[in-house]
């Protein structure tokens, strides 16, 4: 039987995980008043899509979800053929805490890595490629990671540009579960 990870010292569960401050609250009860068409075609999506225009100032396609789970496996089902994988340390949710959502939705692979303290490094990806145009393996195509790590560490910005021009040098895509998000943009300052 394999040998998981230790669970964290401390618990750096997603943001959802908390009580929400009250002008999120107050949002919620104004988008309570009335009727509202579904699937999107209400003024709270549009006004939560161009605001997601505004913050990238960039046209984007945003698919809203409810919850972490569910917008890993979109995100991951979006970019993954079943004979693909996804590289991710060890510890990452997708990995430990999903309950094999991903794999069972998009039909590809997981492949942990060993990190430390959670973060991928590029050295530690590099034997995974070694499968690439191997038939008889699953073929590395996401390259994964969580900001913040469940351990609680926050990639920089140099250490997230390392593994995306990597990835990118080598065919991969580059996913971020980004529950903890808020917390790296924190840390950062």
């Amino acid at each position: 039987m394999p040998t998981l990870p230790p669970p964290p010292d401390s618990s750096f569960a997603s943001d959802n995980a908390a009580g929400v401050v009250p002008e999120v609250m107050e949002a919620l009860a104004a988008a309570n008043e009335g009727p509202a068409l579904a699937y999107g075609d209400d003024p709270w999506t549009r006004a939560a899509d161009a605001a997601m225009r505004d913050l990238f100032d960039v046209e984007v396609a945003v698919t809203w979800c409810w919850g972490g789970t569910g917008a890993n496996v979109v995100a991951l089902a979006s970019v993954l053929q079943p004979w693909q994988a996804v590289i991710a340390p060890a510890s990452a949710h997708i990995v430990v805490d999903e309950a094999g959502a991903p794999t069972r939705f998009t039909g590809a692979s997981t492949l942990p890595v060993p990190a430390v303290d959670g973060k991928l490094t590029v050295e530690a990806v590099v034997p995974y490629l070694d499968w690439l145009g191997t038939e008889h393996h699953p073929q590395p195509r996401v390259l994964s990671i969580s900001q913040t790590t469940e351990s609680g560490t926050v990639y920089t910005v140099d250490e997230i540009a390392e593994l995306a021009a990597f990835a990118h040098g080598h065919g991969l895509v580059v996913h971020v579960d980004g529950a903890r998000i808020a917390n790296a943009v924190a840390a950062s300052g």
